[in-house]
């Protein structure tokens, strides 16, 4: 890898002064030490003064120091710096070691590496060791908190789920706000990572503004995020790992407060629901069930994998295999996948180089109900279930006496639902230097999967009773082909100005299939099609798309002090209209390295002093396939097959447009502190949006461009140093973002769109709540109170009173993270915690367990025994007889939290004493947990959700893991 790094870097000029009236020469050459190769733009200084040259395109220095010069210095952007002694020498050749704590210096952004130094564009790069080891299948889950900027929220601790991720905040309503993502240079679909092993990932690039985006053009619009892979080394030595954990979880928090038995018989007698004897209260009073133990448990988690790196000067390869198995704390919701990869880089000769990267996962998971007011979400079931009901007889048995439904452990039992996915990443690529700094590089990647459903309900369940049982299978495939093929020409001119210029080409081509069939009337127990009496569904579908790209890009380099990146890219997409199938995207970029310049040279502290700016235009194609086209849908009409008119056609529709803008401030001193400030404003247009049509049309309306957003925000970042006393360390790094969304333009001179629980209005935040206010309850009558739009009081719900909620949004403007790191010789305690801030959840559960009216016989919370009775309570509910619950802010709550993520503690054994083994390479043992403390005012079962409500969601879970790593 070092040596792709050394070629693709640009070229930095030092500093220089008159020369010193008695000088020597010195010469030399200054190389890679793990690959060997000749490093270019090394900078080579005279210790104490500010004469000093930089090593040339052949790794070779020449310079003239004083006679009385002691020490030179050579240093380098992700390389340990370097002190040797003149002591009368005229030839010095220096090896460079690689700074693992400085790689972050380094940006890969998928069409090549690129030093930070020189770089103006907004990237965030999440490294190695904030990922690896943390027990989550997807990676997606470990990125909250870890970025400015970077939203990524779980909205489910469902084994395997993926998070939702947003790059400064929301822009667009109805095409898609995921953020592309690159995989060693493969598009890979968003939301599919949990078959992906994380361990295998080096680092993580987040794209954020236009010089870092504008290059991926129409798909660009929400941000880029660059996963980089490990590859191996030219060391000639094999490397192996072992890694391995094993650990359990647990629900993370839970913050309903369910009736027992007693509070719940004494809530029904008080309010008339039921009378009881003396003798059937006594009988009730023997059982106390709290079914949410029922239907969750302790599960178990482990992990292991093995992988080797290492080569020579021709080859260099990586390979890694992984297994990874969640139990889900819900019945019939576990997780099991394994892993392997394979990452090949074979020099053919001294031009050219041929490589591939493959990953394959195969992943099972087992599915129940994991959201929603369905009784048989087990979760809604526990909560809803009177705690006097029993879930097993006497005998053991299930019980379905008295329940209200089928007992829900009983139906997760008999009922099975499952999943498996084959997922295939892969690429072959080949390099060739056509002449002197000139190479062309060619990339064949494929992202593929195939998914297949089992879905089987019992013929003596509930839901399978019905059909005398029932068993359904379904089928997935998707299979995108993206060849890249790009030319990048490296010069420089007179010493001082450095380019590198790419162009480039890209052709994208995706396929998808499906179908599903069902039968019913099953033997019992049998779950295969094929044992069936009758048929019962079947569907399927096909769809594809494709996109063309031509694409270049500028970046040139004065002295590292003065940088420009120059942007722009061309793409067609069959998803958009003939009119406007077309787009041109680009960007500009400038840099000033601040410290570079000569009044900078006497602020020995200073190491960084960098302000860039970036302005630019990117797009959002994440809509259907099919959006332009009239098209008619089919089905059956009294036995016959039918069409009719299902969409209108649009040749003008296109893809929205984002200008994006950035102005920031890197600052490193002391060689222990650094601050970064990114200011921007993101402005969206052509905003697609499903305008409705008349039904005498014959259709429900479009899909358009119309409309406009804006956001615009700030992002701190600081990582410190705080404290070096001989073996003792503590280190800091921080984030934190504000984002203020705004919407600034709808269709036909619409000034807002009700919906339901939010309203879309021009000059508000996107996902601003509207909804009726609560007044309390009325101290003399009992009564619930609401507010109406023009002030006043009433005791009469109406959706006509609801109001628009200023600064009551569900996707958080304040967010960000902290880490802090206190190390001592080989132990090492690490806490990593994320926060959001002014985020609010209509907390819609709430709506069943605290309901005045129908739901008032299942059980409640704790919450409604305090409920008016008499004339001058002060209750926080009406009585039961007078309202049932409405949808008001009484249910919306503040979900901002502050959660410590993860919390590991890890000693390294001292390698001296593994050396004497000459068997191990290093050894790491470590425990850790994740999601361990949550701080919120959120009454629901997790505030790390995203959506305006959250309705009895699979929780997230708290992990406690023991490992090892061991290298041989």
């Amino acid at each position: 890898m070092k040596h792709v790094l050394i070629y693709l870097l640009l070229l930095c000029i030092a500093f220089s002064q008159p020369l010193m009236a008695q000088t020597t020469t010195i010469t030399g050459s200054v190389k890679d030490k793990e690959s060997g190769e000749a490093m270019i733009g090394v900078t080579i200084v005279v210790k104490g003064t500010t004469i000093g040259t930089v090593s040339d395109f052949e790794g070779n220095y020449n310079l003239q120091v004083p006679a009385d010069a002691q020490t030179l210095v050579y240093s380098f952007i992700g390389y340990q710096k370097q002190e040797v002694s003149i002591r009368g020498q005229q030839t010095i050749n220096v090896l460079m070691e690689s700074d693992s704590e400085a790689i972050g210096e380094v940006v890969v952004t998928g069409y090549g590496i690129k030093k930070k130094g020189t770089y103006t564009g907004s990237v965030e790069v999440v490294s190695a060791d904030k990922i690896e080891q943390v027990p989550v299948a997807s990676f997606d889950q470990v990125l909250q908190g870890q970025a400015p900027g970077l939203i990524a929220i779980g909205s489910s601790g469902a084994p395997g789920s993926a998070a939702t991720v947003r790059i400064r905040g929301i822009s667009s309503i109805n095409a898609g706000n995921d953020p592309l993502y690159i995989m060693d240079g493969i598009p890979i679909t968003a939301g599919q990572f949990s078959s992906l092993n994380q361990n295998d990932i080096e680092n993580v690039s987040i794209l954020k503004d236009a010089t870092a985006t504008s290059l991926y053009g129409s798909r660009a619009s929400n941000g880029v995020i660059v996963i980089t892979t490990k590859r191996g080394n030219k060391e000639g030595k094999t490397k192996i790992q072992y890694r391995g954990q094993y650990g359990f979880n647990k629900i993370a928090r839970d913050n309903f407060e369910m009736m027992n038995t007693e509070q719940k018989i004494q809530y029904e007698e008080e309010t008339g629901l039921k009378t009881y004897t003396p003798e059937e209260k006594l009988e009730l009073m023997k059982t106390n069930t709290n079914w949410l133990d029922v239907v969750l448990r302790d599960a178990f988690t482990q992990s292991h994998e093995i992988s080797a790196s290492g080569g020579n000067e021709k080859t260099q390869f990586y390979i890694s295999g992984s297994y990874y198995y969640q139990e889900g704390i819900q019945y019939r919701s576990d997780f099991d996948r394994m892993n392997f990869r394979l990452n090949l880089d074979n020099k053919i000769s001294e031009k050219a180089k041929l490589g591939t990267n493959l990953t394959i996962g195969y992943e099972t998971n087992s599915n129940t109900i994991t959201a929603g007011n369905n009784v048989f979400n087990p979760i809604f079931s526990a909560r809803l279930l009177n705690p006097y009901l029993k879930p097993y007889d006497e005998n053991g048995d299930y019980n379905n006496e008295g329940l209200p439904w089928a007992n829900p452990i009983e139906q997760l039992m008999l009922n099975d639902n499952s999943n498996n996915t084959l997922k295939i990443v892969g690429g072959v690529f080949f390099d060739i230097e056509l002449a002197k700094g000139l190479v062309f590089k060619t990339n064949v990647g494929v992202d593929f999967y195939d998914y297949t459903l089992n879905d089987y309900l019992h013929p003596e369940s509930e839901w399978g009773a019905a059909t005398n049982g029932k068993t359904t299978r379904a089928f997935r495939r998707n299979f995108r082909l993206t060849p890249t093929n790009t030319l990048t020409y490296k010069f420089n001119l007179a010493d001082a100005h450095d380019f590198n210029v790419m162009l480039g080409q890209e052709i994208i081509s995706n396929n998808s299939q499906s179908f599903s069939v069902g039968a019913k009337n099953l033997p019992k127990d049998l779950k295969v099609l094929n044992v069936a009496a009758e048929s019962d569904s079947w569907g399927g579908s096909a769809y594809d798309y494709t996109v063309a790209s031509f694409f270049a890009n500028m970046a040139y380099s004065y002295n590292y002090k003065y940088l420009v990146d120059l942007s722009i890219r061309r793409d067609g997409s069959s998803r958009f209209g003939q009119n406007n199938r077309w787009g041109t995207f680009w960007s500009a970029g400038i840099g000033w390295n601040i410290q570079e310049e000569g009044f900078m040279k006497d602020i020995a502290w200073l190491d960084q002093l960098k302000l860039r700016a970036s302005v630019g235009e990117t797009g959002n194609y994440n809509i259907g396939n099919y959006e332009h086209q009239a098209l008619f849908g089919y089905g059956t009409y009294m036995n016959q097959s039918a069409a009719y008119f299902y969409q209108h056609q649009n040749d003008d529709l296109t893809w929205e447009r984002k200008l994006k803008a950035n102005v920031a401030l890197d600052m490193a001193f002391m060689r222990k502190y650094r601050m970064k400030v990114d200011l921007y404003q993101e402005t969206t247009k052509d905003m697609l949006f499903y305008i409705p049509y008349s039904l005498t049309t014959g259709t429900g309306g479009r899909m358009e461009n119309i409309g406009e957003m804006t956001n615009k925000g700030i992002e701190l970042e600081i990582d410190a140093e705080l404290l070096s006393i001989r073996d003792f360390r503590v280190h800091l790094n921080a984030n934190m973002a504000y984002n203020l969304n705004e919407v600034t333009k709808l269709y036909n001179g619409l000034e807002d769109i009700d919906q339901g629980y939010t309203k879309i209005t021009v000059g508000k935040p996107l996902g601003t709540f509207y909804m009726t206010e609560w007044a309390g309850v009325d101290e003399s009558t009992g009564k619930g109170l609401w507010y109406r739009a023009d002030g006043s009081v009433t005791d009469t719900y109406s959706d006509t009173d609801r109001q628009l909620l200023d600064g009551k949004v569900y996707l958080p403007p304040l967010t960000g993270g902290f880490t802090g790191t206190f190390s001592y010789k080989n132990l090492q305690l690490s806490a990593f915690f994320s926060w959001m801030a002014d985020k609010w959840i209509v907390n819609n559960t709430r709506f069943f367990t605290e309901s005045q009216g129908m739901f008032m016989s299942y059980n409640q919370s704790t919450d409604m025994l305090d409920y008016w009775k008499e004339p001058g309570d002060q209750a926080r509910h009406p009585h039961p007889d007078y309202q049932d619950n409405q949808f008001d802010t009484r249910l919306l709550e503040n979900a901002s939290f502050l959660r410590l993520k993860n919390l590991n503690i890890s000693y390294t054994i001292n390698p001296r004493l593994l050396d004497r083994t000459g068997f191990f390479r290093s050894a790491r043992i470590y425990a850790q947990g994740q999601n361990l403390l949550t701080f919120t005012k959120y009454k629901g079962i997790d505030p790390e959700y995203y959506g305006v409500n959250e309705l009895n969601m699979y929780p997230h879970v708290k992990t406690f893991t023991f490992g090892i790593d061991l290298g041989f």
